[in-house]
């Protein structure tokens, strides 16, 4: 843990990233993958899917021409499912397992708390610390923590699908601003991508804390915690 670069009694309102850092897939994305090309007649091992998904999804994200909204999101994930699951899933059944797919992962049972996660977020509720959550995601993430009963936890949840832009944009880090009603000087971001969450958060003029089980050699420096829970005595 190295966190002396935070000044906490500056802080005065904190945000999260949640997919790697609040929340991850159950029982993983390989498995739920697997489970739908089933029923469809079609097997294919989770350890192949988590492999291919792994590439595809980042060979996705980096791919020119993405548009930041619902139907671009849409549009992303049914690219991930066709080449994680191709050749295997023949060209007819992507659109049936795709839209499988994105249904399941609008359930809350699709997901579960990293650890320390819901603890944290009880704390800072109880203290009065205003929160929100602050994700590169799409509307189905209200869905998913609604399903947690997480929603409580959260003065807003702001989603990049709906402001239009993704972080380390800072159009983001304004929107949380804007609906936090904090200067960026008093806000702080938690979050698992050193890209996004991190450098955006600290080019937008916040404070940032990478979750990361080790220092990351393109940022040793970073304030940076192995588990949420690190941070409970700091924000609490």
């Amino acid at each position: 843990m190295s966190l002396a670069a935070v000044d906490f009694a500056r802080v005065r309102a904190v945000t999260f990233d949640v997919g790697g850092t609040l929340l991850a897939p159950h029982p993983s994305v390989g498995a739920v993958y697997a489970e739908a090309l089933a029923r469809h007649g079609i097997e294919l091992t989770p350890e192949v899917i988590e492999a291919r998904f792994a590439k595809t999804f980042r060979a996705q994200r980096a791919a020119p021409g993405r548009v930041a909204g619902e139907d671009g999101e849409r549009t992303f994930w049914r690219a991930v499912v066709r080449d994680s699951l191709a050749p295997e899933c023949p060209p007819e059944k992507i659109e049936p397992v795709s839209a499988e797919l994105w249904e399941e992962f609008a359930q809350a049972r699709r997901w579960r708390p990293l650890p320390g996660a819901g603890d944290l977020l009880e704390a800072l509720a109880a203290r009065g610390t205003p929160c929100a959550a602050l994700s590169n995601w799409d509307a189905r993430l209200h869905r998913v923590l609604a399903g947690l009963g997480w929603t409580g936890h959260f003065r807003a949840v702001l989603v990049s699908s709906e402001i239009g832009a993704e972080k380390p944009h800072a159009r983001v880090f304004r929107a949380a601003e804007r609906a936090l009603g904090a200067p960026a000087d008093g806000l702080l971001h938690v979050g698992d991508n050193l890209a996004e969450d991190y450098r955006g958060a600290r080019a937008a003029g916040w404070q940032a804390v990478l979750v990361a089980p080790a220092p990351l050699e393109q940022e040793p420096l970073a304030a940076r915690v192995a588990r949420l829970d690190e941070l409970r005595s700091h924000l609490v």
